[in-house]
């Protein structure tokens, strides 16, 4: 066997091996349109499911408004910064 017939033996695998890929992806689609086609009046025969609940803003509160721990927080970090840029 010289490098020719082997060069043609591999170009022929090739070609034959993605017509059967081709194929074989052509007749998957085919089968999958034909089954969404098929199944579509069974589409509701499950229930949607059920809206996520919406969250309750707090009464009184603004929008941007802390809550009394986070307050004491934010006021906590803020001295905290005070006393290291002070050098203490």
């Amino acid at each position: 066997m010289n490098l020719g017939s082997l060069i043609l033996d591999g170009l022929e695998a090739m070609v034959l091996g993605m017509l059967w890929v081709f194929c074989f992806l052509s007749i998957m689609i085919i089968c999958m349109k034909v089954m969404s086609k098929a199944l579509a009046p069974f589409s509701n025969f499950l229930e949607p499911a059920p809206p996520a609940p919406k969250k309750k803003k707090a009464s009184g509160a603004k929008a941007g408004a802390l809550s009394p721990e986070d307050r004491v927080r934010a006021l906590a970090a803020i001295e905290a910064v005070k006393l290291y840029r002070a050098g203490k």
